[in-house]
């Protein structure tokens, strides 16, 4: 409806526009002319429609600091709460990725954790995880964007407890180096100033190979990969960037090795920061690049 109704608008004004400037065109010249402006607007709203259908659904739904610098393409739902942007895979009811941004300022709150777990109501039932599906499985309730680093109001906090933020994590991995990471992740933001932070799940083989889930929990099947990953881009007073990328297998709580870059093969979504597509990495400052075996 409403493609013909612009469509009609435009073929009115070039009528308009005729009757004013050339009125002495034959009827069939004109015929002619709008039959061309049709074909020409039906082209302009297909390329229109094709630019919608392409366009990563994060690049039209809001402009969020959390993904100011970009992120890998969008495959599944992806929910922007404000403080972080998700994207959902409602099959394996697990993030593929969280994205959220930090600052120096936006780490002094002191707000206690809220505690309060609930499944996401912007997610349907059974494609989404529920409270019972991490009960008695044996994995913590992983954190992608952690409680720790929204405590500037009780909003914030309570949003990083929707179920749609966490995948299954053994409590090795959880409680120990993963917890680590996040709590050096934050002495890097008060040191430099501000940080982007794409946390995420992937499923590989014992040779590195993408997999499908092997593991699930709970009644609704929620999977458990086999690896995590954390990316972070910080930026210093100066201007001046540094990246930092980890891979953890699930099993892990030591430190060391190396995997993961930006934009190649890693995480199997094409991780990168597109603002940065085609620029040299002389502009950093440091790249670091781990990855932590069992």
């Amino acid at each position: 409806m409403k493609t013909h109704i612009c469509k009609g608008c435009l073929i009115i004004v070039v009528l308009f526009l005729s009757a004013i400037l050339t009125p002495a065109i034959a009827q069939n010249d004109i015929e002619e002319r709008l039959e061309r402006l049709e074909a020409r607007v039906d082209s302009i709203l297909d390329l229109l429609r094709r630019y919608i259908e392409e366009t990563p659904t994060y690049r039209i739904t809001r402009d969020s600091l959390n993904i100011y610098w970009g992120i890998t393409s969008a495959r599944g739902t992806v929910l922007d709460k404000g403080y972080f942007v998700i994207n959902h895979n409602d099959q394996w009811k697990i993030p593929y990725w969280v994205a959220y941004y930090l600052s120096a300022s936006n780490l002094q709150g002191n707000t206690n954790r809220t505690n309060d777990f609930r499944s996401d109501p912007q997610l349907p039932v059974g494609s989404r995880a529920e409270l019972e599906d991490y009960r008695y499985s044996g994995f913590d309730r992983g954190y992608n964007a952690p409680a720790a680093a929204f405590k500037r109001s009780r909003e914030a906090m309570s949003t990083t407890f929707l179920l749609s933020n966490m995948s299954p994590q053994t409590a090795k991995l959880n409680q120990r180096i993963w917890k680590k990471l996040e709590e050096q992740v934050r002495d890097l933001v008060i040191a430099n100033g501000e940080a982007w932070i794409i946390t995420g799940n992937v499923f590989l083989s014992s040779d590195s190979q993408f997999v499908s889930p092997s593991e699930f929990i709970g009644p609704n099947s929620v999977a458990v990969p086999t690896h995590c990953f954390k990316a972070i881009l910080s930026c210093d007073d100066t201007g001046e960037f540094s990246m930092f990328a980890f891979l953890f297998v699930e099993d892990c709580d030591s430190s060391g090795g190396l995997s993961v870059s930006f934009g190649r093969k890693g995480t199997g979504l094409g991780l990168k920061w597109s603002r940065f597509w085609g620029r040299s990495l002389t502009f950093l400052k440091d790249l670091t690049i781990f990855y932590i075996p069992p």
